[in-house]
């Protein structure tokens, strides 16, 4: 489990010298404020949306489809819980991997934050069976590649919380550790608490997860309600202390 425990920060920005970018395995990072883009892409007279990774892979998601398309307003993007969602123009495939999710739902009624534009099989989804503290993740067949559970704590809307998943394999064993963490921040207090922790063989690192849209699975299911503020997506485990660093630095830019 993450050495760190639970943990509450209070301090002025430590963190504001170090970037996501100087830890290894940076596979995506949609910044917080930074290259989000309502130019007219598709010359149809009306503002299109985009998000450009501030990492050296340069995915782009976006949207052209007008009733699909999320807003953006304050440096995050907002999608409406009916359809929005921004597809990526490369296609994420994780084994082991660490994932930072800094948003602020709306409702939690099976929010999907990521998925698979054509493969209902893949998905990462909070508020699953409309409760704040479950979750479902899925990455390949549902009967042996799935992982759902209450997490310790709810998650909370009207603020940002930061959701940290590292996934990786078990050491010695075939087996998967998946854990989760919870973070916020209220004036200069970071509070951080692991919410999840299960080592078995479900959601298995050895199994491809695939991802490649934001805010829907398989196109249109299970659509996110919320604001998205920032999302790192690191390929391996990332180490305790990085993690401590890569929350601190992700909460005090967006909050």
């Amino acid at each position: 489990m993450l050495g760190l425990g639970n943990s509450i920060i209070s301090s002025p920005k430590l963190g504001s010298a170090f970037s996501l970018d100087q830890v290894s395995n940076l596979a995506t990072w949609f910044q917080f404020n930074t290259n989000i883009s309502v130019a007219d892409s598709d010359s149809d007279g009306d503002a299109d949306i985009s998000w450009t990774s501030s990492h050296t892979d340069g995915i782009v998601a976006s949207q052209t489809t007008d009733n699909q398309e999320p807003t953006t307003t304050g440096g995050y993007i907002h999608f409406d819980g009916s359809n929005d969602n921004l597809d990526m123009d490369s296609t994420l495939t994780l084994n082991e991997f660490t994932m930072f999710i800094a948003m602020d739902l709306d409702a939690t009624t099976n929010e999907t934050i990521l998925g698979e534009q054509t493969n209902t099989q893949h998905f990462l989804r909070f508020g699953f069976g409309n409760a704040a503290n479950n979750f479902r993740f899925r990455r390949g067949n549902s009967a042996t590649n799935n992982e759902e559970g209450p997490m310790s704590e709810s998650i909370t809307t009207g603020e940002v919380n930061l959701m940290t998943i590292r996934c990786f394999n078990t050491p010695s064993t075939a087996n998967t550790t998946l854990e989760i963490r919870r973070s916020t921040k209220s004036g200069s207090t970071i509070t951080t608490n692991q919410v999840f922790n299960d080592t078995g063989s479900t959601f298995l690192f050895a199994d491809n997860l695939l991802i490649n849209t934001i805010g829907v699975q398989g196109g249109s299911g299970g659509p996110m309600d919320g604001k998205l503020y920032e999302l790192a997506i690191y390929t391996g485990k990332v180490s305790d202390s990085d993690v401590a660093l890569i929350e601190e630095n992700i909460l005090n830019r967006v909050v």
